[in-house]
């Protein structure tokens, strides 16, 4: 029984370990995508329209609103 007891725990954590090498760079990308996103939510776009220069030429046509 205990030949069985070694191979299961060995089996375990080389499962665990898969699993980590695996899925923390999955993990890793999502967690950077959604910090870049947050660059693109609606009160971030109006922020920086806010903060943006007004156009010298008077060419800015509609800009009122930001689509969505």
């Amino acid at each position: 029984m205990d030949e069985y007891f070694v191979v299961i725990v060995l089996t375990f954590f080389g499962f665990v370990a898969l699993a980590a090498i695996l899925l923390v760079p999955v993990y890793l990308f999502l967690k950077r995508e959604e910090r870049a996103s947050q660059s693109w939510t609606r009160e971030e776009l109006a922020r920086r329209y806010r903060e943006q220069p007004p156009a010298a030429n008077g060419a800015a046509g509609d800009t009122d609103r930001i689509d969505g």
